[in-house]
């Protein structure tokens, strides 16, 4: 969808600004043209250059002497973008593990294929693909990119069998896949909530239950698909929308039905809006999230789910280290990480939760013995759960629970869509002490290890702050770990960090693999991912585990494996902190390869050469701010924006950021106190009118 509303923009090579250039200057002529330094303000300005807007917040690099500072402008004086953003979530072990065992499900569907047996193939795809789609209901951050490559096999493999005529179920677009749910603002519509009911009750008996004229509304995916592939609406443009036309003049709905003006008002609000999907998944049944608000037989409405609400601080019972443990230990494979959830209702968010499911919300506002929830839990509503022939709970854990629904059931998690995984690890890790949380990080990774490389007793060495382990050689190891601790007073030094203290709390796990082979089975069996063949490292973080992994094999030079190095340690500390988006992470960590390697490793070159391409993938902020990128342009386009937010006229702004990160602020408040709301900031770092404050 971002394509439809924000279009194609010419952009002219830049090959032309950047002759002439010399040291630390850009090139005479496009001098001439830059204006003079300017402010900065907590509304970034900006200034026209030719025909083009030019954020006066890049131009400030240039007196860093920076040769690819000088590029960077070149760059962005030709560009212009929009707005938008989306804060990156974090993986779970069993997340990963269900697409390393959807990824291998593929391989065997591809093998059916080989053989000539296609409609088997189709069966086995439809049935990952529900798989699939069920596994990213969250739409993670984290989780959709590490789930991108599975996506693109599926499509493929859709290609390949409507060539030879397999009945397939719709695929959705990666776009409409990423379209995560916007929280109600101010005046914002919801398609679940707002839209979708009365395009069930109104068209229901022709376009749901059938598919007149070839058009149905069964899912989103099929609404979004429209009349034999020509769409009904353009997300942006409700006027000059089909279906928006054919509803207004009175032609649809037939059969008696209307649509009434403040029903019509809130399709043209919702398109007009961008058209942003709310609902479970592009694939569900609208019949089965989308009840109408009250039915013509005088039965009461279904009630609005209950909004979310943030600790006080006065509150005895905490969501995430008290309710969801309980949740995750007794409800675990029916309403959490189920395939299907009985009645849908689904607990694997904070936000499933409040939702409901058919039965409708199973939260009552502050009435505990109201909610459906504890009715459930007592066996005052039907069937007592847990069911399945587990033991009921106890009177304690019934009371625990009724309490915190008492208190305003608030929610002190990181995002109301974060998995109930990731939940209960940041409510212990909260809580931990540093020597806890360094002892389960060692716990896990080598548990990882053993799903990694099985059979494979890893060496270890434990040095300062980090935990290393591997299968590489003996002086492999010792090197590693040296490079690691220098590395981190590195990041101490570069991000101006107290050196007495350590950079992790909790410390950091580095893992050393003496193979590229073994590098990459790393990525498939605990990650569930395919690692890009030109990596030799990477980092990860969530509240659990911080750690970087690290191929022995390859053709760099020390000094080269030392920036490998910097460049991991810093991502995974950043990263380390609440909410931070891989885009900002993984720029501070090539910032510091860039101010501390730039001479001896080449990737710096091969980035700033790299760089125009991946700038223009950002076709539109949403673009980086919704995680749409793969992870080496995500990389590169926050090596750009980072590298103006850590320049001189900006350094106390990025230290208090830092600070406040550091201090639990989330990254998202951190930015707006320090810099700008991320959507603002992204917004006008790119020359792009800022969005609305509501």
């Amino acid at each position: 969808m971002g394509g439809l509303l924000w279009g194609v923009s010419t952009k002219p090579p830049v090959v032309s600004l950047l002759r002439g250039r010399r040291r630390g200057r850009c090139a005479p002529r496009f001098e001439a043209n830059l204006p003079a330094a300017a402010r900065w303000s907590n509304r970034m300005e900006s200034t026209r250059v030719g025909e083009q807007i030019v954020p006066l917040f890049w131009i400030r690099s240039l007196g860093m002497g920076r040769n690819w500072s000088c590029f960077l402008v070149a760059v962005v004086v030709v560009w212009t973008l929009g707005g938008g953003r989306q804060a990156m979530g974090d993986v779970t072990a069993q997340q990963r593990a269900k697409l390393a065992e959807l990824s291998e499900a593929t391989r065997d569907a591809g093998r059916l294929y080989t053989e000539g047996k296609y409609q088997e193939c189709a069966q086995q795809i439809t049935a990952i693909q529900q798989q699939f789609l069920e596994l990213i209901e969250s739409r993670d951050a984290q989780l959709l990119r590490m789930a991108k490559p599975l996506y693109e096999r599926l499509a493929r493999a859709h290609g390949l069998l409507d060539l030879e005529g397999a009945e397939l179920q719709p695929l959705p677009t990666w776009e409409q896949i990423v379209a995560a749910p916007s929280p109600p603002e101010g005046q914002a519509i919801s398609f679940s909530q707002d839209v979708a009911p009365w395009l069930v009750a109104k068209c229901g008996n022709c376009h749901i239950n059938n598919r007149r004229g070839q058009f149905s509304m069964a899912t989103f995916a099929d609404l979004v698909r429209g009349v034999n592939g020509n769409r009904v609406f353009f997300p942006g443009e409700s006027r000059g929308s089909r279906l928006v036309e054919v509803i207004e003049s009175g032609d649809m709905p037939r059969g008696g039905g209307k649509v009434s003006a403040e029903e019509l008002a809130s399709l043209k609000g919702w398109i007009d809006q961008g058209a942003t999907f709310d609902g479970p998944a592009p694939t569900s049944a609208l019949v089965s999230y989308a009840r109408p608000s009250a039915d013509p037989s005088g039965e009461r409405s279904t009630p609005a789910p209950p909004t979310v609400k943030q600790p006080t601080g006065s509150e005895t019972v905490s969501f995430a280290r008290d309710i969801a443990p309980l949740l995750r230990e007794n409800c675990n494979g029916c309403h959490i990480a189920g395939r299907r959830a009985s009645g849908n209702f689904r607990m694997d968010t904070f936000a499933q939760l409040l939702r409901g499911g058919d039965s409708g919300p199973v939260i009552a506002g502050t009435n505990a013995n109201e909610s459906l929830l504890i009715r459930k839990l007592k066996g005052q509503a039907g069937q007592r759960m847990p069911a399945g022939g587990r033991p009921p709970l106890s009177d304690e854990q019934i009371a625990l629970i009724a309490t915190w629904i008492r208190e305003g059931a608030p929610f002190d998690g990181p995002a109301p869509s974060t998995n109930i995984d990731v939940v209960i690890n940041q409510g212990w890790a909260a809580t931990a002490s540093p020597e806890e949380l360094f002892q389960r990080r060692k716990e896990r990774a080598l548990q990882r290890w053993e799903r990694a490389v099985p059979g494979d007793a890893p060496a270890t060495a434990e040095i300062g702050e980090a935990f290393v382990l591997g299968n590489a050689s003996p002086d492999q190891i010792d090197a590693s770990a040296r490079r690691v601790a220098d590395a981190i007073e590195r990041v101490k030094r570069g991000l101006r960090l107290d050196k007495r203290s350590p950079l992790l709390r909790g410390g950091l796990v580095v893992f050393v693999l003496k193979s590229r082979y073994d590098y990459s089975e790393f990525g498939k069996m605990t990650e569930g991912r395919e690692l890009p063949k030109e990596w030799v490292g990477h980092w990860y973080a969530d509240p659990i585990d911080v750690y970087v992994v690290l191929s022995a094999e390859s053709d760099l030079e020390p000094e080269q494996l030392e920036a490998v190095t910097l460049q991991n340690v810093a991502g995974a500390y950043v990263g380390s902190f609440a909410g931070v988006p891989y885009w900002f992470a993984e720029g501070v960590g090539r910032n510091l390869v860039v101010t501390n390697y730039r001479r001896g490793d080449r990737r710096v070159v091969e980035w700033q050469q790299s760089l125009p391409a991946a700038l223009q993938k950002v076709t539109a902020p949403p673009v980086l701010l919704d995680n749409r990128l793969d992870e080496e342009t995500a990389g590169l386009v926050g090596m750009a924006l980072v590298n103006t937010m850590m320049d001189r006229a900006n350094s106390r702004r990025f230290s208090k950021l830092m600070e406040l990160m550091r201090e639990g602020k989330a990254f998202d408040e951190a930015m707006a106190f320090a810099f700008a709301p991320p959507e603002e900031f992204v917004a006008l770092a790119f020359g792009k009118k800022p969005p609305e404050k509501k």
